[in-house]
C-alpha cells in the first residue's frame, strides 16, 4: 500500500523492568546451551501489571509527545496477541475511558506479532479515505499467564511485556510513511496450529501455549520444514520488493531496518536473505528486551530516536512475521527531529 500525506506525529513506550536471563538460567527456567543459542540478555516482565494498564501509559506518552488534542482522533485500533482481561470485555473501551475519551470508531487488531501493521494499514486508509486529522495504534500484552513460558513456549524467542503506541496523522509529523504492505503464505498455515482441534469445545481447559509442540506436530503430521523455509523467503523477498517499490526507494536507501526481536540466528537469517548487514537490523537492543509482541517494531523505532541513530532524512524498514503465515513490512522515512527529544537529551523519558 502506497501511502500519501500520512505521518507519524508521536509514539509512545511502556517498558517494564528487565529480567536478568542468566538469572533465569540459574533458578531453572531456560536451559544454558538454548540461551547461550539464543543471544538474548534480558526480557522486559511485567509482573501483574495487566496488558491494558501498560496501553494506557503508552497512549499518555504518545499524546503527550504529541501535543495534539484527542478530540481530533477519528480511530483507535488496539492491537494484543494474547488475551487480557474478563472473557467478552473488550479492551479498547477500557482504554477510551481513561485515555482517549470521545466518540470514535475504536477496533480490535489480532494479527499476533503482526498486528501493529494491520493496524498501520488501517490507519493509511482511514486517513485518506475520511476527513480524520489523527488515528490512534496501541499495542501491549503481558506474557506473564500461568498458560504461557516465556522462556519455553515459542522457539528461538523469549516472550516480553510492554506496550508501544503511535499516533498518525494528515499533517507533517516527524515521520512520514512511505509505504505499508502484507502478505499471507495459507499453505504453511499448519506450522503454528499442529493437529490442534478448531473447535473451542474439544481443547483442555487451561490449554497451555507450547508453539514448539506445535511445530512438532506439523513435522511428524508430514509437514515439509524445508518447504517452509523456502516459502517464507520467496515470500518476504517479493514483499521487501513491494515495500520498497511502493515507497519509491532502493534497498541501499534504507538505513537500518527492525526485525522482530528473535535469536541472533532467526535475525541473522532474515537479514541476511534480504541483503542486510546485522549492524543495520535493532539486534543489540531486541536482545536486551526480548520479543515483546506486536510491540518490537515500535520500541525500536522509539529506542533508534533516543539514540540519535536516526536523523531525518534517514529511511527505516520494519519487518515483521506472525502466525498464518503473515508477513509485513512498512517503510518510514524520518522528516524531522522529533520536538520532545529537544527537551530530553542527556536523559531518557520513557
Amino acid at each position: 500500500m502506497r501511502t500519501s500525506g500520512v505521518y507519524i506525529s508521536a509514539v509512545g513506550v511502556d517498558l517494564p523492568d528487565c529480567a536478568d536471563v542468566q538469572q533465569a538460567i540459574e533458578d531453572g527456567l531456560l536451559d544454558a546451551a538454548v540461551a547461550e543459542e539464543s543471544g538474548f540478555i534480558g526480557v522486559a516482565v511485567a509482573q501483574d501489571t495487566p496488558a491494558p494498564e501498560m496501553a494506557v501509559r503508552a497512549t499518555r506518552q504518545a499524546l503527550e509527545r504529541w501535543t495534539g488534542d484527542p478530540s481530533e482522533l477519528g480511530a483507535l485500533f488496539y492491537v494484543d496477541s494474547f488475551p487480557s482481561g474478563p472473557a467478552g470485555w473488550l479492551p479498547q473501551s477500557y482504554l477510551m475511558r481513561e485515555v482517549v475519551g470521545g466518540d470514535l470508531l475504536a477496533v480490535g487488531v489480532r494479527q499476533g506479532c503482526n498486528g501493529v501493521f494491520g493496524a498501520l494499514e488501517l490507519a493509511a486508509a482511514y486517513l485518506e479515505g475520511t476527513p480524520a486529522e489523527a488515528v490512534l495504534i496501541t499495542a501491549t500484552d503481558n506474557m506473564s499467564s500461568p498458560l504461557v513460558d516465556r522462556w519455553r513456549s515459542s522457539p528461538g524467542y523469549i516472550l516480553g511485556d510492554g506496550a508501544s503506541a503511535a499516533i498518525l496523522t494528515s499533517s507533517p509529523g516527524f515521520a512520514r510513511l512511505l509505504s505499508v504492505t502484507s502478505m499471507t503464505v495459507p499453505g504453511i498455515e499448519a506450522v503454528h496450529r499442529g493437529t490442534q482441534s478448531l473447535n473451542p469445545s474439544t481443547l483442555p481447559t487451561g490449554q497451555k501455549l507450547d508453539l514448539g509442540a506445535r511445530m512438532e506436530e506439523f513435522r511428524l503430521g508430514g509437514g515439509d520444514y524445508s518447504e517452509l523455509v523456502s516459502k517464507s523467503r520467496q515470500a518476504q523477498n517479493e514483499l521487501l520488493a513491494a515495500a520498497l517499490d511502493e515507497a519509491r526507494i532502493d534497498i541501499g536507501d534504507i538505513k537500518r531496518v527492525a526485525f522482530p526481536h528473535g535469536s541472533v540466528k532467526n535475525v541473522r537469517a532474515g537479514a541476511t536473505a534480504l541483503g542486510f548487514r546485522m549492524e543495520q537490523t535493532t539486534w543489540e537492543y531486541g536482545c536486551r528486551v526480548g520479543h515483546v509482541m506486536a510491540s518490537d517494531q515500535l520500541l525500536s523505532l522509539d529506542h533508534l530516536l533516543h539514540t540519535h541513530e536516526i536523523g531525518p532524512g534517514d529511511r527505516v524498514l520494519l519487518m515483521g512475521y506472525g502466525p498464518g503465515l503473515g508477513i509485513a513490512a512498512a517503510v518510514v522515512e524520518i522528516t524531522d527531529r522529533p520536538h520532545w527529544l529537544a527537551r530530553t537529551d542527556g536523559q531518557n523519558d520513557r
